[in-house]
């Protein structure tokens, strides 16, 4: 299997174990966002399929926290026991994203890259490190807009409230 194809099947492999926090944060932006601002998620989509370099991705995340406070809102988890809660639940939507994208995405990308052997050593091993990175960001975006979408569709809304 040639390079591509392994870094490939390592990125969806690392996708799937942080599956549940894309749904945690994609029910944080439904609270926060609602319905009403969809354009917010689709907007952070298309700034994620289209970046070249993962600062652009940030650097959306960041201008829109600082725009609009729906981003800066916190998400109470009221439907999860204390002891459950994690951590960056206090934190605002847009700060927990970013959190999410760099210290996580990190750890995900120093575990693919020690199994494919990718070190730091060569200017090309340092642009495919980028560009798992970048892969893995947008993993988790489309599963946290996923996410989102289910939650704060209408259908979802009128089931929850019964």
């Amino acid at each position: 299997m040639n390079r591509e194809m392994q870094i490939i099947r390592e990125v969806n492999s690392q996708a799937e174990d942080f599956y549940l926090d894309a749904v945690r944060l994609g029910d944080h932006a439904a609270h926060v966002i609602g319905r009403q601002r969809r354009s917010q998620m689709t907007g952070l989509e298309n700034v994620a399929d289209s970046a070249l370099k993962t600062s652009d991705i940030f650097d959306y995340i960041k201008r829109q926290t600082a725009r609009n406070p729906f981003w800066q809102r916190g998400f109470p988890g009221e439907n999860q026991p204390e002891q459950e809660r994690h951590t960056t639940d206090a934190m605002g939507f847009g700060e927990r994203l970013i959190h999410h994208l760099r210290a996580d995405m990190l750890k995900k990308l120093a575990i693919i890259c020690e199994r494919l052997k990718i070190d730091e050593s060569t200017y090309e091993n340092q642009h495919v490190r980028r560009q798992i990175h970048l892969l893995l960001i947008r993993q988790f975006v489309h599963q946290m807009v996923t996410q989102y979408e289910f939650r704060a569709s209408p259908a979802t809304a009128r089931r929850e409230r019964r």
